[in-house]
């Protein structure tokens, strides 16, 4: 396919909605992962029906919805207008209890409004100190002895992948890559799309994109539990994968879901 003109679009002009909903979408198995990762946060978070539960970092509230659907009332924050727009779009229809509203994960300020939290692949997209501000949104956000469930990859693991692949969406395909450096720290994540018009968009990032980050500090397990202390929440369990029943995290785990709770 011959590339008639390259042009760089934004997350909020462009890539949020292709990556959230239209590339999600695409991906084989991916509403038996959500179904399979509610049912474990509910486990292991001790989720029940009726909870008021805050979900950080949304996305097209994918997850939200399967909480609602699950009977509890769910209030999401996401970046994106996008994705808010579409998530409630679908709550509504659904007559789901879920609300999306846009707005910074570090900056949103709730006082003891909700019984559960969680930030499900979507943590670590700031410096140490920014990363704090979201764990203090959660203690802010928790009633006393509320639990949070915070899930993405195991660093152990991740940290030793560089990685690429194309997946083919909308008849064009989508190029990602994904790379590590040991001197910072951070994985950076780059990608592009060549429609089937022979267009190739590139991710270029724009003002209108602050909160929004290509760059992802991924926290060990004793990481994580520094900084949940340092925002003054508990620590509880670690576990290395979303399937059930729950399974104990070891270096060689896929995943790394760290689950704790505000001290009453």
């Amino acid at each position: 396919m011959e590339v008639l003109k390259e042009t760089g679009k934004g997350w909020q002009e462009f890539w949020a909605e292709f990556f959230r909903i239209k590339h999600r979408q695409s991906i084989e198995g991916i509403r038996d992962f959500d179904t399979a990762l509610v049912s474990h946060i509910i486990e292991t978070a001790n989720f029940t029906e009726g909870n008021r539960i805050l979900d950080l970092a949304c996305g097209a509230g994918d997850q939200a919805l399967e909480l609602a659907r699950r009977g509890m009332k769910v209030v999401g924050v996401e970046i994106a207008h996008a994705l808010v727009d579409y998530g409630n779009e679908i709550g509504r229809k659904a007559n789901l209890e879920v609300k999306l509203i846009q707005g910074d994960m570090r900056e949103e300020r709730f006082s003891e409004e909700f019984d559960g939290c969680v930030v499900l692949d979507a943590f670590g997209f700031f410096d140490d100190e920014g990363n704090t501000a979201v764990l203090k949104v959660i203690e802010s956000a928790l009633k006393g002895d509320g639990r949070f469930y915070i899930y993405g990859p195991n660093p152990l693991k991740r940290r030793r992948e560089k990685w690429k692949g194309w997946a083919k969406v909308e008849g064009g395909y989508l190029l990602m890559e994904s790379d590590y450096d040991p001197m910072s720290d951070l994985t950076t994540d780059r990608f592009s799309y060549v429609t089937s018009g022979g267009e190739l968009i590139k991710f270029l990032p724009k003002p209108e994109d602050d909160g929004f980050s290509v760059h992802t500090r991924f926290y060990t397990l004793s990481q994580m539990i520094g900084l949940v202390r340092r925002a003054d929440l508990q620590f509880d369990s670690a576990y290395g994968s979303t399937r059930l029943p729950p399974e104990e995290y070891t270096v060689t785990s896929e995943h790394l879901v760290v689950v704790g709770r505000k001290p009453n």
